[in-house]
């Protein structure tokens, strides 16, 4: 099988055919794996957020309840607003994220390559779902100078 990869930085390699994006832990791969139409929405990490975010709510709820219109005098409760909008965005980009390991190029909506600052580079990939949803997938790339020149190449870069 003719493939074009590049490193992703979890010692896996991304691998572009005229048909599929897949991710396999091998530089020659042997097969493909199969594409899981169900993501893994209960995975430890979904539940953890879960967990996250109904505590937070129970205990915003409860110091509401307690002090009444002195809540805002209080400063940890600043913190537990904080923190329960970012377990509310973790929850909100786990539904609209698969980590599924090949993806069809004919589902492909939409590729953005990012390079943050202080973080790996990533390939964003929006694709079809199942049930008409949109959903995205993000492969952190190990160099970028290794990744761009095979995007490019395959036609997911312009």
């Amino acid at each position: 099988m003719q493939t074009k990869y590049f490193r992703t930085n979890k010692k896996e390699y991304c691998h572009i055919t005229d048909d599929t994006i897949f991710i396999t832990n091998t530089k020659t791969p042997d097969r493909i794996p199969l594409e899981h139409e169900l993501g893994e929405g209960w995975g430890i990490m979904s539940v953890l957020n879960y967990l996250t975010f109904f505590f937070l709510f129970v205990y915003t709820a409860i110091s509401v309840t307690y002090y009444g219109v002195d809540f805002i005098k209080q400063p940890w409760n600043y913190a537990a607003l904080f923190l329960l909008f970012l377990s509310f965005k973790r929850m909100q980009d786990g539904f609209n994220s698969s980590r599924t390991p090949t993806l069809d190029r004919k589902k492909i909506r939409n590729v953005l390559f990012k390079t943050p600052r202080f973080s790996y580079p990533r390939l964003v990939i929006y694709f079809d779902g199942p049930e008409g949803k949109i959903l995205r997938r993000t492969i952190s790339v190990l160099y970028k100078q290794e990744a761009l020149p095979v995007l490019k190449e395959t036609g997911l870069l312009k």
